[in-house]
Order: structure tokens, then sequence, then C-alpha cells
């Protein structure tokens, strides 16, 4: 798995893809990863940690993009900022979820 993510890398790094599909590529595998733990402890498929992941490296980019620096903020409001961010995309992801489940159900 780790391999994975060494390759993907580095396929950024010698620009096979550039830097933000990399990013993109990365999270996404993540969160499928995820849901296939998730699916061999359940024994049903599950499909939202990839799309979830996804909102996330989509969250990394955007922020990059508009030069959010917090990195000299002291480590608590660091954390609160991250699990913000965190939590913004999950609750986006759920909407964006109930949203397609309801139409394709």
């Amino acid at each position: 798995m780790e391999l994975l993510f060494i390759a993907i890398r580095h396929a950024a790094t010698i620009k096979m893809v550039p830097q933000w599909l990399a990013i993109m590529i990365t999270f996404a595998v993540s969160g499928a990863l995820h849901d296939l733990a998730v699916t061999l402890l359940k024994w049903h498929v599950i499909f939202f940690f990839t799309p979830w992941f996804a909102v996330m490296g989509a969250a990394v980019l955007a922020t990059s993009k508009l030069n959010l620096e917090y990195a000299n903020f002291p480590w608590a409001i660091r954390a609160l900022i991250n699990s913000a961010i965190i939590a913004a995309c999950y609750l986006l992801t759920t909407l964006l979820d109930e949203v397609f489940v309801q139409a394709y159900s």
C-alpha cells in the first residue's frame, strides 16, 4: 500500500501527472482503501470514504491555492482549523451522498 503512494508521489515528481492530480489520486486511493477495509468488515459494499477523501484532497488544493497558512498559530488552533476542515468535508460528502442516493435509488 505504501508503495502505491510512493509511486504516485514519484509520478508527480517526474511530471508524469500534474501535482494537483497526484494529490487527488493519493486522497482517492486512500479513501478507496478505507472503503475496502470497511466493506470487508461489514460484508457489504461501502462507497463513502473515496468521495470524502477526494473532497478533502480538493480542500487541500483549495487551501494551497488560497495561500491559507496557519503554521504560526498555536497547536490547539491548528488542530481546531484542521478538524473544522475535515468536518466540513464530511458534511459536504454526506450531503452529496444523500442527494445521489435519492436521485439514483
